[in-house]
């Protein structure tokens, strides 16, 4: 019983000391992470910005599961092959390949298949260096394993696989202006 008491309050120490952390950092909130929609959403804008902006990490962290990792499968000129890491790498990546020069992942299509506190997003998307970009970098799609708590979703992980010649994005993950279903 000593152990479950010790246990129960170090837990809700912990989880008060994360509410306060997160309730420092300004984009984060109850609103991320309410549903499977809003959490990838929410994934989507905080990978996302221009060159030399600022990124909201602490938001971006708030959203996965500890031990989360990512996983995307890539066979392009430049590399092949599964890379794989956990969120401070995806942060150093992403700030070394990118910092400089933008980078903007935005959602085509999203569709989730959700039983009780499990989910399943499958989201298309794109790559922009810039917004304006008139064509995409590349596009690909991203596949979230997410579970919820009884209070908030959190990802679990993400796998991934980016487009190419010989595997095209599937027509229903296209939109629908772009002969697709949304």
């Amino acid at each position: 019983m000593k152990h479950t008491c010790r246990y129960l309050a170090t837990r809700t120490l912990l989880a008060a000391g994360l509410t306060l952390g997160l309730a420092t950092s300004v984009h984060a909130g109850p609103s991320d992470w309410e549903t499977p929609e809003a959490i990838v959403h929410a994934l989507y804008e905080t990978i996302s910005a221009d060159a030399g902006a600022k990124r909201d990490w602490d938001r971006y962290r708030a959203l996965f599961l500890g031990g989360a990792r990512m996983s995307m499968a890539v066979d392009s000129s430049i590399a092949t092959g599964i890379m794989g890491m956990d969120t401070e790498e995806l942060i150093a990546q992403t700030e070394s390949a990118y910092g400089a020069t933008g980078f903007h992942e935005l959602p085509l299509v999203t569709k989730v298949e959700q039983h009780g506190l499990l989910a399943s997003v499958m989201s298309s998307f794109e790559v922009r260096l810039r917004r304006s970009d008139e064509q995409p970098l590349m596009r690909g799609l991203n596949h979230f394993q997410l579970l919820n708590d009884g209070e908030r979703w959190w990802i679990v992980s993400n796998i991934g696989a980016v487009e190419t010649r010989s595997s095209p994005l599937p027509d229903a993950m296209l939109p629908a202006s772009r002969g697709g279903a949304e």
